[in-house]
């Protein structure tokens, strides 16, 4: 299994962030082997092992460059996407990422963080999901924000709602917040799905997991 996990300016520093750690884990519990890196060493590890991965898992922000780097017939997914399988309804995740290809400039986006956190100048939630969004739907929509406990009881005024993995809230309060977007015919996906689908390449992303993407 190999792991592709970028050090770069929004990587915490002198640690991995939870998803990374809990896929580790699996993946030795399995009695398999993880290996790790860094975006850029991606190719050379590649090249060292004596067999392809049975799986290469990466930062859903690295879907730009990785899938150039992993040969087409070796799994490729993200700690993201795997979040999404992990605490929701990946099916219905689906196809609320197809939902935003219908947004309109009259559409209003929420998205939504499980953690507080310091903002970079190019932060992933505030900055490069909205632009990755407008590419889907080809529109301009309104976005909101919310960011740790902060979660709105109505979200009739969204068209969607965006989520990021949800590392930081456990399985529960996670499902209740993509049980209350059901309720209310909003619907809901998660950042790596989004991600993917901005790089197209979400049935590939989603294949490892046993769904079809159209």
């Amino acid at each position: 299994m190999v792991l592709v996990i970028p050090l770069d300016s929004a990587a915490p520093k002198g640690r991995l962030i939870l998803p990374q750690q809990q896929v580790m884990r699996d993946v030795l519990e399995a009695g398999a082997f993880p290996c790790a890196t860094g975006e850029e060493g991606l190719p050379a590890l590649l090249e060292m092992l004596p067999r392809p991965p049975r799986l290469v898992v990466t930062d859903s922000q690295a879907f730009g460059a990785v899938p150039a780097s992993v040969p087409a017939d070796v799994p490729l997914t993200s700690f993201s996407i795997l979040m999404a399988r992990y605490k929701g309804d990946l099916p219905a995740q689906l196809a609320a990422v197809r939902a935003l290809e219908a947004l309109s400039d009259d559409s209003a986006v929420l998205i939504a963080e499980g953690c507080t956190h310091h903002r970079q100048c190019n932060d992933v939630g505030t900055v490069k999901l909205p632009e990755w969004i407008r590419q889907i739907g080809g529109a301009n929509p309104q976005f909101a924000f919310t960011s740790g406990r902060e979660f709105p009881d109505d979200l009739s005024p969204y068209a969607a709602v965006v989520h990021c993995g949800g590392c930081m809230l456990n399985r529960q309060e996670m499902q209740s917040r993509l049980r209350r977007a059901a309720a209310q015919g909003v619907p809901a996906t998660n950042y790596g799905m989004v991600i993917a689908r901005a790089h197209g390449i979400l049935p590939r992303a989603l294949a490892p997991l046993g769904i079809a993407a159209p």
